[in-house]
């Protein structure tokens, strides 16, 4: 018996759409693009406003290139291929001392 994907959401055929490159499920609309600017640890990175089928993980403190930040890693909810990070802002990073 062959298994059937499913995932959380489909995004609209009409849309230019990211989706992951292991299983091909919907991540965001080319409409939630904010930008292609980033730079990750794997080669380019892209800034999206909001997305769907991604799980994340717990946050941590990085050292990326612009500095110390609080991110969490994200990944595919249908087959949990890591797809990159994001940006957290938790109780327990604080942004920093008060001036």
């Amino acid at each position: 018996m062959t298994r059937s994907k499913t995932f959380q959401a489909y995004l609209p055929n009409c849309h230019r759409t990211y989706s992951c490159i292991h299983c091909r499920a919907h991540l965001a609309n080319h409409d939630e693009l904010i930008s292609k600017s980033f730079q990750g640890s794997q080669g380019r990175a892209y800034l999206f406003n909001s997305v769907v089928n991604v799980g994340c993980g717990p946050a941590e403190e990085r050292v990326l290139l612009t500095g110390l930040h609080a991110v969490a890693d994200i990944y595919c909810e249908n087959c949990k291929t890591t797809l990159g990070w994001k940006y957290v802002r938790t109780e327990y990073f604080p942004a920093g001392p008060a001036s």
